[in-house]
């Protein structure tokens, strides 16, 4: 097979999805119809169709499942004869989950010189407001070993940076009986000179249990000085009604005590703007937040209601009000940091 630039030429589209907001997922329904009438050939893949395979759209067509990837030249060839597979089982050693596919397939890399590296899937928490546990399901983590070979055979391919991703990477190794700063000081052993280690996404709760290591880690020379802590909302009201297991208190911990251990640190957050029974003064809290810290990387998400998640059941906050907040927060973002939109 062959990857073509130019989708028109393609015989096969593989689709991939994400199904944490709708926009996301409206995107993805767009891709399947502009295929369908483009008399191609289609795989889907991602959480979209993981979490609802019976979806009237899905109907008929290939899906592979996030866990079996490793499956997915099975899959095209079946497509390409006209055949309809779908793949969406768990992967699983002595009825113990695993963190899914193989880590040692061979891969095309978008950007040459950079590997990343998914070190868990799945997460520990249930948030409100998130689908993507239904299709990525409870926390399954690779062994250190198998991610260590998988940094070590990436740099003898030339890449000069391992980033680390998952839904939660501070929740690394708690299921197989270790945990994110033991990776890492094994990771970082095996980064030769002039290559890098970038870490994820991490939530307060977890991290909180490891602040010592964490800024030994983030202090070393290969590991860059940066983190990326969501913390969706400063009120606690809120924080409760999306079950994110901390209060505001605890990632006040986490940034002060990251940013006096870690000289020149970036720490990246998330806001969801409008979530529902957010009042003006939980927002306002969220705002004076942002303005204390005044985060270099902001993502600001209008709330989506998901389908099938406990959050789409709340009272919702009217399309207007979390317009504006949404605006608001940009705003103020954009007011300490002016040229970050021309990045």
């Amino acid at each position: 097979f062959y990857l073509l630039d130019n989708s028109a030429e393609a015989d096969l589209w593989l689709l991939n999805s994400c199904t944490v907001k709708n926009p996301a997922e409206d995107h993805f329904r767009n891709a399947i119809k502009k295929a369908q009438e483009g008399k191609k050939k289609v795989v889907l893949a991602g959480c979209v169709p993981q979490a609802q395979p019976r979806q009237d759209y899905l109907k008929g067509l290939s899906i592979i499942g996030v866990q079996q990837i490793d499956r997915v030249i099975e899959v095209v060839e079946e497509t390409i004869k006209g055949h309809s597979v779908r793949l969406l089982g768990q992967k699983k050693d002595n009825g113990k989950r695993l963190g899914g596919a193989r880590l040692d397939l061979p891969k095309i890399r978008r950007n040459p010189l950079i590997e990343i590296i998914s070190i868990n899937t799945g997460c520990l928490n249930a948030c409100t407001y998130c689908k993507t546990k239904h299709a990525r399901g409870d926390l399954a983590s690779y062994p250190i070993e198998e991610l260590v070979d998988r940094a070590k055979q990436s740099f003898q391919e030339g890449v000069c940076e391992i980033w680390l991703t998952s839904e939660d990477t501070g929740a690394y190794g708690r299921d197989i009986g270790t945990d994110l700063p033991t990776l890492l000081w094994k990771l970082v052993e095996a980064i030769p000179e002039g290559a890098m280690l970038r870490l994820g996404m991490t939530n307060p709760p977890y991290i909180l249990e490891h602040l010592e290591e964490m800024a030994k880690i983030l202090n070393h020379p290969r590991v860059y000085a940066f983190l990326h802590i969501p913390v969706q909302s400063a009120s606690d009201s809120v924080l409760m009604d999306m079950k994110r297991e901390y209060c505001i208190a605890d990632f006040k911990q986490v940034v002060d005590f990251l940013k006096e251990k870690v000289p020149g640190i970036t720490i990246a957050t998330d806001i969801i703007c409008g979530f529902p029974g957010e009042t003006d003064e939980d927002f306002q809290e969220t705002m004076k937040l942002v303005e204390h810290y005044r985060f270099p990387s902001l993502f600001i998400n209008q709330f989506y209601p998901r389908p099938g998640t406990p959050a789409a059941k709340m009272h919702q906050v009217p399309a207007a009000v979390k317009k504006q907040r949404t605006k608001d927060l940009s705003q103020l973002f954009h007011s300490y940091n002016p040229y970050d939109h021309k990045v």
